[in-house]
């Protein structure tokens, strides 16, 4: 009974563990030539019309984590990592925060991969989220049926095209690299 408490005294804390401690800011790598932050700046002042928004930046945090015994997902520290999307790329070691470009619904999913040695290389896709839309629902929500039907009316009648977007938080769980197998044939 103790070592269950125990157990359970363990995996409750682990679970409230404090992040690492971030020490800089990586910068976005332009596929397009572009400079600063907004990649599509240029398409935009060339007068292309389909070139999106620019709505600001955010620091996207990119985390690296291995599970142990008892413990559950442990965040580490020192894995190498790309992020790529359609204009703009960027390489840093976890844990990071990439300063990235917010096009409203028309940001870029985000893939980031990860390897650190003894694990297997991960990969996963960030997609922005509406974060205006996330929060009205989730307000309705709270006011039962009702109110999810009276939010989705709401929602049905605004412009939602100035909505704000947010990405998540990149969280790469890495898997341990399977040993080889020595044949003892000969």
């Amino acid at each position: 009974m103790l070592r269950l408490l125990a157990t359970v005294l363990v995996l409750t804390l682990a679970g409230c563990a404090k992040p690492l401690e971030v020490g800089s800011i990586t910068p976005i790598k332009p596929q397009n030539g572009a400079t600063g932050i907004d990649v599509y700046a240029q398409h935009r002042n060339a007068g292309n019309t389909t070139a999106p928004e620019f709505a600001g930046d955010q620091l996207v945090e990119v985390r690296s984590y291995v599970y142990k015994q008892d413990q559950g997902d442990t965040e580490v520290r020192g894995a190498n990592c790309s992020l790529s999307a359609a204009e703009y790329s960027a390489t840093m070691t976890t844990p990071a925060r990439v300063r990235v470009p917010l096009y409203r619904g028309q940001s870029s999913t985000l893939a980031v991969s990860c390897e650190m040695p003894g694990y297997k290389k991960s990969m996963i896709t960030v997609a922005p989220m509406d974060i205006t839309r996330n929060s009205r629902y989730a307000n309705g929500a709270s006011a039962g049926l009702l109110g999810v039907v009276a939010v989705a009316a709401i929602d049905a009648m605004s412009d939602n095209s100035k909505n704000d977007w947010r990405y998540p938080i990149a969280k790469i769980v890495l898997e341990p690299e399977t040993p080889k197998r020595i044949s003892t044939t000969e």
